[in-house]
């Protein structure tokens, strides 16, 4: 990471994310069509692989051929995926700008006219200012990104190496409680095991911790890390759930309790969260606004 350049502010595990989903994306968008209409672009080329869906939501408002390119962090080199795109008016369309280097390199690589649209950018950190964008300083998640928060994703972009993307694999938060730990020790369905990319968050408290882990050692889950509520933590557990799996930098909850996993989802629309029913041996993915 160059030294002049702000630290990711992902990087800050204390930080719940401002969730930005599909449907806002689109909207987002939208909105900043209605300005890159009056210049008439006559293409739409996306960065690949954050630009592919606002691009392809571009190029489906206009009604405008569609293109792809890929930008190599590692090199600087900009090239074309597939065809190259034909038109003398190209709207370069990307998901977010942190510096904005990707999309200047990628503009001056195109060699035409060029509009750039992005959805959002960090005005803190940026350096190339795109010509289409909404600012936020607040640290988002695009629902394509989740994986840049998991503990490997962040080590990576601490680093400045290259990203391997094997590094935003899911990292998956499995909820525990005094029911579900009853049931296992019972010998209950389980939810499926996230192997090693995974974390247990109970919301029983650490002074527990010796009791949990011997019922824990006879499951699938025994080698997996366990975090408890700190004594005096006066969190709900969904709450409490929610905060430590974005903490973890968790991607997918599990939660064998319903409203709990409701609420989690409410509270942290960055997770995709599981609901799953030890009776029926089987989850259900859940969804639920705020409100």
């Amino acid at each position: 990471m160059s030294q002049d350049q702000p630290p990711w502010k992902g990087l800050d595990t204390s930080r719940m994310p401002v969730f930005i989903g599909y449907d806002q994306v689109e909207r987002m968008v939208a909105a900043l069509l209605e300005r890159a209409k009056q210049w008439q672009p006559d293409e739409v080329v996306g960065i690949a692989r954050g630009g592919v869906v606002p691009a392809a939501m571009a190029a489906g408002i206009l009604a405008l051929p569609l293109s792809f390119l890929a930008h190599d962090k590692a090199t600087g080199t900009v090239t074309w995926i597939g065809p190259p795109a034909t038109g003398r008016r190209i709207l370069l369309v990307d998901d977010c700008c942190s510096s904005g280097s990707t999309l200047h390199r990628a503009r001056n690589a195109l060699g035409c006219e060029c509009l750039t649209l992005v959805v959002v950018h960090d005005p803190d950190t940026i350096r190339y200012m795109p010509d289409l964008s909404f600012p936020m300083r607040d640290l988002f998640r695009l629902p394509w990104e989740r994986g840049e928060a998991t503990p490997t994703g962040r080590a990576a972009k601490a680093s400045g190496t290259n990203l391997d993307l094997r590094a935003e694999a899911p990292f998956v938060g499995l909820g525990l409680d005094e029911k579900l730990l009853t049931r296992l020790a019972a010998g209950a369905a389980v939810p499926p095991r996230p192997a090693e990319r995974g974390v247990l968050i109970c919301s029983l408290y650490e002074s527990d911790r010796t009791r949990i882990e011997s019922l824990l050692a006879a499951t699938p889950y025994r080698h997996l890390p366990l975090e408890c509520r700190q004594d005096g933590d006066t969190r709900s557990p969904a709450r409490f759930k929610a905060e430590t799996a974005a903490r973890f930098g968790c991607t997918h909850f599990i939660e064998c309790d319903a409203e709990q996993a409701v609420r989690i989802s409410a509270r942290a629309p960055h997770l995709i969260v599981t609901w799953w029913s030890t009776e029926a041996a089987r989850g259900w993915t859940v969804g639920a606004a705020a409100q």
